[in-house]
C-alpha cells in the first residue's frame, strides 16, 4: 500500500507503519527518562527514610548525576559498535530490571549501587531518540519531532511527580518506583522490533583509555564541585579531586588527540558552527537550577509564600511546555531561517523573567514567579525544536551519535556546573548570617540577576554569530 512506503530522503528509510511505531517508541523513551527523573526526586526522602538513611540524600543525588553524565558521551560511540536498535533494547533492560530491584530492595548500599546502575543505563540510551528520529524523518520533520519529545518529557516529568506522590501517599510506594518501567518497556519492545539495527560500517574500536580518563575527570570535577558549596573551595578533599580531574581532562585530550577512534572527537570541536551550538545549549540549560531550587527559595523566603504555592510555582510553564514545543517544532521545520529566531527566544525570554525576578522584595506578590516561570517555558520549548537538530544538520554521519550525544553531555554539565556557581553566588550575599531575611533576599535576588546575565550572553551569541551562520551574512 502507497502508506506503506518508506520515505525517501532519509537515513533510515521506513514504511510508514514502522516509523510510527518506533517514533512513539522514542517519546515513550524520554516519557520513562523523565519519569524516573522526577518519580525519584520526590521519592528520594521517603525510599531514604524507610532505611534509615537519610543522612545520603545528596550523595544518593551526586550516584544520579554523575551515572548520566559519565555515560551519555560514552552511549553515542557505543551506538556505532553495536548498532542504534542495541543502545536502546540492551541498556533498556538493564534499567527495567535495576529499577524493578530498585523496588523492592530495601537496603542503603545496593540502592545506591542499583541507582547509579538506572541512571548509567539511562545516560547510555538518553542521546538515542534524538539521533533516531533525526535518522528516520527528513530534515524539515525533525524540529517537530524533536519537540514531540520536549512534550513526552514535559508529560512525564509533571505527570509522573505527581503519580508518584499519590501513589506514595496511599501507601504505594513500590508501585511508585515501579511505574516509569512500564513506558521503557513499551519503546524498548518497539523500536526493538521496528527499527534495523544500523551501524557503522566496518570495524569500530571501543576507546578503553578514553571512557577511563573521562570517567576519572568526570568524578573528581563533578564531585568537587557538588561539594565545594557546603565543605568549602579550599577544602583538602575539595581541592584534590579537583586536581585529580584537572589532570585527568588533559590526559583524555592528550588520549583524544592520539586515539584512532576517539570517544570525543576532537576534531568536532574545530567545526565553529556546532561549538557555537554546544555552548548556546549550555547557556540555555544554565537558569534551571535557579528556577528549580531558588525560585521555591524565594517564594517561601522572601514573599512568605504557603509551601503549596511554592510547589505549584512550575504548574503554568508545564503545561506551556506539554503543547508548545510541537507547536515551534513544525513553525522552525518551515524555514531553515527559523532555528536561529528559535533559539533567541530560547535565551531571550529565560533572560527577561529571571532579570524580573531579581527585584522582589517582601511585599512582592507571588504571581510574578508563577508569569516569569511560564514565560520560560516558551524559552524552552523552541528552545528544544532548534539547538539539537542544527547541531546534528553541522556534522557528518559518521559523527552524528557522537555528536549528539556530546550536545545531551554538555546540557546535563550545565545544571551541575551551574549548581556550584548560583551556590556559590547565594552563599556569598548570605555569609554574614545565613538566617537573615534580608540576606536571604539578596541572595536569591543575585542568583536569578546572574541566571538573568548568563541567559543575556546567550542571547548576544545567538544575534551575532548564530544568526550570521546561519544566514549566510557573517562578515567577511
Amino acid at each position: 500500500m502507497s502508506n506503506q512506503q518508506p520515505q525517501p530522503n532519509v537515513a533510515i528509510p521506513l514504511p510508514k507503519g514502522k516509523k510510527n511505531a518506533v517514533q512513539i517508541g522514542c517519546i515513550c523513551m524520554m516519557l520513562s527518562v523523565a519519569m524516573y527523573g522526577l518519580v525519584f526526586d520526590t521519592l528520594t526522602s521517603p525510599i531514604l527514610e524507610s532505611v534509615n538513611a537519610m543522612g545520603y540524600v545528596s550523595l544518593f543525588s551526586i550516584f544520579a548525576a554523575l551515572g548520566v553524565s559519565i555515560m551519555t558521551p560514552i552511549g553515542g560511540k557505543l551506538g556505532d559498535l553495536v548498532g542504534r536498535r542495541n543502545i536502546v533494547v540492551i541498556p533498556g533492560v538493564i534499567c527495567v530490571a535495576a529499577g524493578i530491584a530498585f523496588a523492592f530492595v530495601r537496603s542503603l548500599v545496593p540502592l545506591m549501587l542499583l541507582r547509579l546502575l538506572v541512571s548509567l543505563a539511562q545516560g547510555a540510551f538518553t542521546a538515542a531518540p534524538y539521533i533516531i528520529v533525526s535518522l528516520i524523518n527528513e530534515r524539515k520533520d525533525v524540529p517537530k519531532a524533536m519537540g514531540m519529545l520536549a512534550t513526552a518529557i514535559a508529560v512525564g516529568g509533571f505527570g509522573g511527580s505527581i503519580l508518584a506522590g499519590i501513589l506514595t501517599d496511599m501507601g504505594l510506594l513500590t508501585v511508585a518506583i515501579l511505574m516509569p518501567a512500564i513506558p521503557l518497556i513499551l519503546g524498548v519492545v518497539l523500536i526493538g522490533l521496528n527499527l534495523p539495527n544500523q551501524k557503522r560500517q566496518g570495524k569500530v574500536a571501543l576507546d578503553v583509555p578514553g571512557i577511563a580518563a573521562l570517567v576519572v575527570a568526570l568524578c573528581g570535577i563533578l564531585l568537587a564541585l557538588n561539594f565545594a558549596p557546603s565543605m568549602g573551595w579550599t577544602n583538602p578533599r575539595v581541592l584534590a579531586g579537583f586536581a585529580v580531574g584537572i589532570v585527568a581532562l588533559f590526559a583524555l585530550i592528550k588520549i583524544e588527540g592520539k586515539a584512532a577512534e576517539p570517544l570525543i572527537p576532537l576534531r568536532l570541536f574545530k567545526n565553529h558552527n556546532y561549538t557555537i551550538l554546544l555552548i548556546v545549549g549550555f547557556i540555555c540549560y544554565f537558569y534551571q537550577r535557579a528556577m528549580n531550587v531558588y525560585a521555591p527559595m524565594g517564594a517561601i523566603r522572601v514573599m512568605g509564600a504557603p509551601t503549596t504555592v511554592a510547589g505549584a510555582l512550575q504548574m503554568p510553564r508545564t503545561i506551556i511546555t506539554i503543547f508548545l514545543p510541537t507547536i515551534a517544532g513544525a513553525w522552525v521545520g518551515k524555514k531553515a531561517g527559523n532555528a536561529w529566531k528559535a533559539m533567541a527566544v530560547g535565551t531571550l525570554f529565560v533572560a527577561i523573567p529571571m532579570f524580573l525576578m531579581g527585584f522582589t522584595t517582601p511585599t512582592s506578590s507571588v504571581l510574578i514567579y508563577f508569569v516569569a516561570l511560564a514565560i520560560t517555558g516558551i524559552a524552552e520549548s523552541f528552545r528544544a525544536v532548534s539547538i539539537t537538530p542544527s547541531a546534528q544538520a553541522t556534522l557528518q554521519p559518521a559523527d552524528m551519535g557522537v555528536g549528539t550525544s556530546l550536545v545531551n553531555f554538555v546540557n546535563s554539565l550545565a545544571n551541575t556546573i551551574s549548581a556550584a556557581v548560583l551556590g556559590t553566588v547565594y552563599n556569598i550575599n548570605i555569609a554574614a548570617d545565613p538566617n537573615s531575611a534580608a540576606l536571604i533576599q539578596n541572595g536569591v535576588n543575585s542568583v536569578f540577576i546572574t541566571a538573568a546575565l548568563v541567559s543575556a550572553l546567550g542571547f548576544l551569541l545567538v544575534l551575532f554569530v548564530v544568526r550570521p551562520q546561519m544566514t549566510g551574512k557573517r562578515d567577511k
